[in-house]
């Protein structure tokens, strides 16, 4: 090559990566150093990832990447950086520059064999996620029918059942609140699965009574199921104490064991150093993205009572009910699967530190914690908890034992979201007592006007 064009790489092996993503048709958002997004070349979903602080770029489809422009150019474009004449049109993609004069250019049959590769890498791709939707839509089909399967395969009503028990115990739900809520169902007995056996089968680790809450989508149609097993006799939360085996218990050769525990397993030891750990006992079948679940009243009611939590809500209900009756028979209650489904995703930027937490790098450096936006997402505002343009008053419970600028952050974009989504509506954030949920608070309040009334 000549002068010309050894200065041409040259400049183009200083050109960063965040400089060259726009130029080589990357879209790059927000702020964050690193971002995933499907590969240009070989499509996907996210398995092109760029970091633009350390300089580095990868994709997993082609298990390749490096820490330069030319490289991605190369990659993206499908040239052959050990041809003279494609590592300058690489060189060139990454300056925004046309090529040199002087420099051989690429032939015609060479182009129309890239051409040829990267329409077959399309088609390779399409055909992939063509085959990924098919298989997820038949999956998403099977879970719905048997979410449909536990849900109306019980009568509704939870009255004098343990489950009517377990709200009246976490959340003072009074016997009117209860039968208000239609939607709910008690299952006597419903198998908790977790893990595989040895032949490869869904492993049973404890079968046991359960509320049976549906997600439902603004439509009003079922498109999952939430699930709370209940042990009245284990307080305080008056759930089943599962455990089960972790990666580093695992790893450390412990036995691939769930369950309940027994007076030998699993040992103080093995749950110090987190060879077992405790299980959710309460699960999300089917879909949540944009659904909500509903405890009381119906959707076309214009107040509507929401929040993370079922017995949160449940605990508000019945409040409501004792103090004002009238008010919450014209009231929709509704829980959100949890506080992200209720929040939405945020916007792309946005992003602030945490005012007090740091983390430590690779490198030992204290950085601050950053926390999401805000801000809610104005493309995806569908995608999160229901709410209906019919909507004049809506109260999005609080929660104060989570952390606090996290879930501040996380309720002022349910708050912004929920006004975009019902313009109008008067959206109001009720806070309880830092430390406690809203269960916790009035139950503790309904204690002490029990014990007032015991005194006089």
């Amino acid at each position: 090559m000549t002068e010309i064009h050894d200065l041409f790489v040259a400049r183009a092996r200083e050109v960063t990566l965040a400089e060259a993503a726009p130029r080589l048709g990357l879209a790059l958002t927000g702020r964050k150093a690193e971002q995933a997004m499907p590969c240009p070349r070989c499509g996907g979903k996210d398995r092109f990832a760029v970091n633009t602080s350390k300089n580095k770029w990868n994709c997993r489809g082609g298990s390749v990447g490096g820490n330069d422009a030319i490289g991605m150019a190369g990659h993206l474009h499908g040239l052959d950086l050990h041809r003279r004449e494609e590592l300058l049109e690489a060189c060139g993609l990454v300056l925004g520059e046309d090529v040199p004069d002087g420099a051989e250019a690429i032939s015609e049959e060479r182009r129309a064999a890239m051409k040829a590769e990267a329409e077959a890498l399309k088609a390779k791709a399409d055909a992939e996620a063509a085959e990924r939707d098919r298989t997820a839509g038949d999956f998403r089909e099977k879970e719905l029918a048997r979410c449909r399967g536990i849900y109306e395969a019980v009568l509704p009503g939870l009255g004098g059942t343990d489950a009517a028990r377990y709200l009246r115990g976490r959340a003072g739900l009074p016997v009117l609140a209860v039968d208000a809520m239609s939607a709910a169902r008690f299952v006597g007995k419903l198998t908790y699965w977790h893990g595989k056996d040895e032949r490869g089968f869904a492993r049973d680790i404890w079968c046991g009574p359960a509320l049976v809450l549906p997600f439902i989508d603004g439509e009003g149609q079922i498109i999952g199921i939430h699930q709370t097993w209940i042990d009245l006799n284990a307080v305080p939360k008056r759930r089943p104490l599962l455990y089960g085996l972790t990666k580093a218990g695992a790893e450390a050769g412990r036995e691939d064991r769930a369950g309940s525990p027994t007076a030998a397993w699993p040992s103080a030891d093995d749950l110090a150093a987190g060879f077992y750990e405790r299980l959710p006992t309460k699960k999300m079948r089917g879909t949540k993205k944009g659904g909500l679940l509903p405890i009381a009243g119906h959707m076309s009611m214009t107040r509507w009572v929401a929040g993370e939590g079922i017995e949160n809500v449940c605990a508000w209900l019945g409040k409501e009910v004792r103090e004002d009756e009238a008010l919450a028979r014209s009231t929709f209650y509704a829980a959100a699967g949890d506080i992200g489904n209720l929040a939405g995703a945020s916007a792309r930027t946005g992003r602030w530190k945490h005012p007090a937490e740091t983390k430590t790098d690779a490198k030992g450096v204290a950085r601050p914690v950053m926390l999401p936006s805000p801000d809610p997402d104005p493309e995806k505002l569908g995608e999160g908890f229901p709410v209906m343009p019919h909507v004049t008053e809506l109260l999005l419970l609080g929660d104060g034992d989570s952390e606090p600028y996290w879930t501040a952050t996380m309720m002022a974009r349910a708050a912004t979201r929920a006004a975009l989504l019902a313009p109008g509506a008067d959206v109001r954030v009720p806070w309880p007592p830092a430390g406690r949920d809203w269960a916790e608070t009035i139950l503790e309040v309904m204690r002490g006007s029990q014990a007032v009334t015991g005194n006089t």
